[in-house]
């Protein structure tokens, strides 16, 4: 098993900072999409919660 990591290299040689800038920018909108809709997904989930029916006036709990 390698341990080794590859490193992406610019023409001259060079640690290649855009490649990984890009790559940062494209995992962080990843995650914040999911991050996103699960949010959205749990606070609709928050908002179908069932009030406690009402009979004759009065709360269901006595």
């Amino acid at each position: 098993m390698s341990n080794e990591i590859e490193l992406h290299t610019d023409k001259d040689g060079n640690l290649d900072t855009a490649y990984y800038i890009n790559q940062a920018h494209q995992l962080r909108s990843e995650y914040l999409g999911e991050l996103y809709t699960s949010t959205v997904s749990k606070f609709k989930t928050l908002l179908h919660l069932e009030l406690p029916k009402i009979i004759n006036g009065r709360h269901a709990h006595h």
